[in-house]
């Protein structure tokens, strides 16, 4: 076929499915082959037994073999050889009792899955082409082949040709199928990377360092695109060239409800709009400052149902005796995490009890409350997605607040920089092989003093 000369490579969801499903079909052959051993040891019919013993150790050493390589070649020969064995032996022996012949009638359905397409053709060929030089050529007169009556001998071979005809066109579309989902998700992951590409351009922060702070992020997506937004809020850029710091005003960390292109999107109106109201109503209390984020937010999304959760800290007193004052509000975010230097420990800064609502759901009536946060030099505030408290590791366990602390202990006397990385990079091993659930993002601001 034209189109499978261009197929290219199954991607890895494919080939799993492929990997469990050859492991599925060549243990359900064995165990089959072991209850059938038992059957013909009470009818004691030694060709019957020797037969189905061989098959049923080719298919358990098939099994074992696919469990320790996760490869595949192995099991198409075993089943190829298998499969025409048992042609060969039904077509000498007449089968037994009819079941030979219910076997060997499903094969072509059976191979579907059995084979790749290529061994798919190849094997049914073979076996057709058994089929019709035993029922037709001279084979049964020379004692060859079992002696089948007339009408079985014409009518066999042209019920598995048929029978074959249709497997074939499930065969060729299946193949079809994966063909075109190959290639759409190969279009849906360039979509995805040109997106991410752009999300990321429109995330790049210039200001890291600022007179007083020290602020560190990074953000690992689960595919591609993130729903996590953070964003910081300064006077001016830093130029690192000049040795010129700015002054931090603020910053958030948010997280949007959903997964994939759509959430990423709301991520991009929502930083715009948070910066724009963040700049506009300095002048305003952080509640009231985060009341018209809300607003907007509700009415620049229309009906798209995600929501963000988030929170807003603004820097209030930076500069008076080598402490600072930041306040913020939570509106419906991971609780964020306050670090001590002079007790070396770590406040988890948990929302009131009133405090309700998340940004951008019209449907519940918001009441953001505002907390403020005395820091002195050394002090940090570590923001942080539920991607990283709720991940899952090998044993189906999940990182939780108290594991997510106890990596930040380990951390925190590191520069904010290298924090972050080693952090997620802890929180990464601890997921090992996992699949992602959700985004992690971290950012971390440190008081360095005046």
């Amino acid at each position: 076929m034209e189109w499978s000369k261009k197929r290219k490579e199954l991607p890895d969801y494919i080939k799993r499915k492929n990997y469990h499903m050859a492991l599925f079909i060549s243990f359900a052959i064995g165990f089959e082959g072991l209850v059938m051993i038992f059957i013909a040891l009470k009818d004691s019919n030694l060709p019957v037994i020797i037969s189905t013993v061989l098959y049923s150790s080719l298919m358990f050493i098939t099994f074992f073999h696919i469990l320790i390589t996760k490869k595949l070649r192995f099991f198409y020969v075993s089943g190829c050889l298998m499969v025409i064995a048992l042609t060969v032996w039904f077509l000498y022996s007449g089968g037994t009792k009819g079941f030979g012949i219910i076997w060997l009638l499903v094969i072509p359905l059976f191979t579907i899955y059995l084979m790749p397409y290529r061994g798919f053709i190849l094997l049914n060929t073979i076996v057709l082409i058994l089929f019709v030089l035993a029922m037709w050529g001279p084979f049964i007169s020379k004692g060859l082949v079992y002696p089948f009556s007339n009408v079985f001998r014409t009518r066999l071979p042209l019920v598995y040709l048929f029978e074959y005809i249709f497997a074939f066109f499930l065969k060729h579309r299946i193949n079809q199928t994966e063909h075109e989902l190959v290639e759409q998700k190969d279009l849906l992951s360039k979509e995805i990377n040109q997106a991410a590409l752009i999300q990321k351009t429109f995330y790049k922060q210039k200001c890291t360092a600022f007179n007083g702070w020290e602020v560190a992020y990074m953000c690992l997506p689960m595919a591609g695109v993130t729903g996590d937004l953070y964003d910081i809020y300064s006077e001016k850029e830093t130029d690192a060239a000049a040795g010129e710091k700015g002054r931090l005003k603020g910053l958030g960390l948010y997280d949007i409800s959903g997964h994939g292109i759509s959430s990423g999107i709301i991520t991009l109106l929502a930083k715009n709009l948070i910066s724009q109201e963040f700049y506009e109503n300095e002048k305003l209390g952080i509640v009231d400052m985060m009341n018209k984020i809300n607003d907007r937010v509700i009415v620049e999304k229309g009906d798209i149902e995600n929501y963000i959760t988030g929170i807003l800290v603004r820097v209030r007193n930076p500069e008076s005796d080598n402490s600072a004052e930041l306040e913020f509000v939570n509106a419906g975010h991971q609780a964020p995490i306050l670090y001590h230097k002079k007790t070396d420990s770590l406040e988890i800064l948990k929302n009131s009890a009133d405090s309700r609502g998340a940004i951008g759901l019209s449907a519940i009536k918001s009441n953001y409350i505002e907390k403020k946060i005395h820091m002195e030099a050394g002090d940090q505030l570590i923001l942080y997605t539920d991607g990283i408290t709720d991940c899952v590791g090998p044993n189906k366990k999940e990182l939780t607040l108290q594991g997510f602390a106890d990596i930040l202990i380990e951390n925190i006397s590191k520069p904010v920089e290298q924090q972050v990385q080693d952090i997620l990079t802890q929180v990464s091993a601890f997921k090992a092989e996992e699949p992602a659930k959700d985004d992690m993002t971290l950012l971390i601001m440190r008081y360095t003093g005046n």
